[in-house]
């Protein structure tokens, strides 16, 4: 409902409907971040829990392995139940999960519990970014949607600092309180318009403008997204509308293009291995608050990046981004290739290229590849196709941050480190020369503008609605 004793709501409520939406992915950054601190422990000789190392590194790939699973599901959802609700029920799934990883005691076990909550990440990263993209104005949907970010890397950097102190046991009842904060928040916040105007609420849809907008009179606002939903959705959205429509087809090549540039770039493997990394570079750095440093700082640039990313536009970051990031998993490489050589007093004189490499490939990706997939998938899909292209996007980008992670471990086994961070680091290279001829600006236009220049327009004229 609107509250008319509340002077220059304005977009008060956007804000507030995207943090408490959010809040729930900080539990997707704790269990992408849990093996960090907690796989070298488990790989211990004294672990009360035996792990060898292959099933450790199925243990830290199993979140993307359930991903795709709860983003098919949320798909479906998302259109049935509505996107807020959607994000409500994984709440006391990831409460139950989190209780059931305090008293597992198996590495199967927490396996399969870390299976669960990826799947409800899946599900987060699929009704997250389409909800906030429609709630949003343009003018700060840039920032809101880059909250998705904020929260998974600020769920990374308390379980790395928890990590250093408490057990399994303990952290995992710490953890089991963030859903609840999610849950309890989050119900008091608006639906979608654009999901009750889908399903013919018009008067729910009118009194969650009224929220979302801070005034009372929103015939205008009304207009025009019952304008677009219809235009949207003449046609029932399919999965073969996704490459039979121009601008589905557009939209979906761009995905590819960025999501395998975020998954090669090496992120999920230096997330998952960060610890290790720093034991193997051997510098004279502690391995644990080298980790903490590293998350922090990505916390902070990405919090930075936020305020710049609508002045700035995203397509700048995006290259900037992958050009950086290029370079730093590139020096890191050479680094670890040079160490086996083992040149005299060669990690006291180089020992600070590991965390200086890893840090600023943190900063890099933070300023633009760490929003990428989230803005395609909140910016580029029209309404018809959205939740199924949503899920269809989580499932393909989880799928390729476990096959790059699983890839860092094997090639690091066989081979040493250079060559998974080479690799990447070529990867990179590809991934900037297709973002710079193929990613558009999407900068101050509205979801209906992106739709029209993706269809062959030229994204700056504004389209008229027609009153019906």
């Amino acid at each position: 409902m609107y509250f008319p004793f509340i002077k220059n709501q304005g977009r008060l409520f956007q804000y507030l409907a995207t943090f408490s939406g959010t809040f729930s992915v900080i539990t997707s950054g704790i269990n992408l971040g849990w093996t960090s601190p907690y796989l070298p422990q488990l790989l211990a000789t004294t672990s009360p829990i035996p792990t060898t190392s292959d099933a450790g590194s199925w243990c830290a790939i199993m979140p993307l392995v359930g991903a795709p699973v709860g983003a098919f599901i949320a798909a479906i959802l998302g259109d049935v139940v509505g996107r807020k609700n959607t994000s409500l029920l994984m709440a006391p799934i990831i409460l139950l999960s989190f209780i059931g990883m305090a008293f597992a005691p198996s590495i199967l076990l927490l396996s399969v519990l870390r299976f669960i909550i990826g799947a409800t990440e899946g599900a987060l990263y699929t009704v997250l970014p389409m909800y906030i993209g429609e709630i949003s104005d343009p003018q700060i949907r840039g920032f809101l949607t880059s909250m998705v970010a904020i929260a998974g890397i600020a769920g990374t950097l308390f379980i790395n600092i928890i990590g250093q102190t408490y057990s399994i046991f303990t952290s995992s009842l710490i953890c089991a309180f963030v859903p609840v904060i999610h849950f309890l928040t989050f119900v008091w916040m608006p639906e979608s318009p654009y999901y009750y105007i889908k399903k013919k609420k018009f008067e729910d849809a009118r009194e969650s403008l009224k929220i979302l907008t801070g005034r009372g009179d929103v015939d205008e606002e009304m207009e025009e997204l019952c304008t677009a939903v219809e235009r949207q959705e003449e046609n029932k959205g399919k999965i073969t509308d996704l490459f039979t429509v121009r601008g589905n087809r557009r939209a979906c090549f761009i995905f590819v293009i960025v999501c395998v540039t975020n998954k090669f770039s090496g992120k999920n493997p230096c997330l998952f291995y960060t610890t290790m990394i720093f034991e193997e570079a051997g510098s004279n750095f502690s391995s644990e608050m080298s980790v903490i440093i590293y998350c922090a700082v990505e916390l902070v640039v990405t919090l930075v990046a936020t305020f710049v990313v609508d002045r700035c536009g995203k397509r700048p970051l995006f290259i900037l981004s992958t050009l950086g990031c290029s370079l730093s998993v590139l020096i890191l490489g050479t680094y670890f290739y040079l160490k086996n050589f083992e040149i005299p007093h060669f990690t006291d004189s180089w020992g600070w290229v590991p965390i200086t490499s890893l840090v600023a490939y943190n900063i890099l990706f933070s300023v633009g590849l760490g929003f990428a997939t989230v803005t395609v998938i909140s910016e580029l899909f029209p309404t018809n196709v959205k939740t199924v292209a949503a899920g269809i996007a989580d499932s393909f980008s989880v799928s390729m941050g476990a096959i790059a992670s699983k890839f860092f471990q094997i090639t690091n086994d066989e081979f040493g480190m250079f060559v998974p961070f080479w690799a990447f680091g070529a990867c990179c290279i590809v991934g900037l020369v297709l973002i710079v001829k193929f990613v558009p600006e999407t900068k101050g236009k509205s979801l209906e503008e992106i739709q029209f220049y993706l269809n062959g327009g030229n994204g700056k004229e504004k389209r008229t609605c027609v009153n019906k």
